[in-house]
């Protein structure tokens, strides 16, 4: 029975924390008026300078199917184009457009009030923020890949560098 009740508890948890972050960044995407998808497809495209449809969706953990219904909004709005491969046609990559890089830029001093949490709970408790900091990155790499949490990591400094 305890299994269980511990089972519940983490999911609800992981669920619970999961919303409030989801919540801030869909205010942040809507303050330059996109969605959630949208904005973070232009960071992942930032991040990498040109970006495949595949390699948004394996950053973005998506399915090809969502990322390219993300990529043809963001066309219609004028925020990314569409280029061909010079060696390969087959191979498509979505660039930002002057447009795009403005929207993307806007937000990379956005507020989150859970991010202030974090820090304020991270302020109290270093060691137990760095214990937490690697089980999340050990979670990832087991379900999402070594590859992702190396491109999270990697753009994580280049945001530091850039921004902070």
């Amino acid at each position: 029975m305890e299994t269980i009740m511990n089972l519940h508890a983490m999911l609800n948890h992981f669920r619970g924390a999961s919303k409030v972050i989801d919540i801030d960044w869909q205010k942040t995407a809507q303050s330059v008026g996109l969605t959630q998808a949208e904005l973070h497809t232009l960071w992942i495209i930032y991040f990498d300078g040109r970006a495949s449809i595949t390699t948004i969706a394996n950053h973005g953990l998506w399915d090809r199917s969502t990322v390219m219904q993300v990529v043809n909004r963001l066309k219609g709005k004028g925020l990314v184009t569409v280029e061909k491969d010079d060696h390969d046609l087959r191979v498509s990559y979505v660039v930002l457009t002057e447009e795009g890089k403005k929207r993307q830029m806007s937000t990379a001093h956005a507020e989150f009030e859970s991010l202030n949490f974090i820090n304020e709970l991270r302020q109290e408790d270093e060691e137990g923020f760095k214990k937490l900091m690697s089980f999340i990155i050990k979670f990832n790499s087991k379900y999402h890949g070594e590859k992702y949490v190396q491109w999270v990591e990697e753009t994580a400094k280049v945001f530091e560098e850039n921004f902070i």
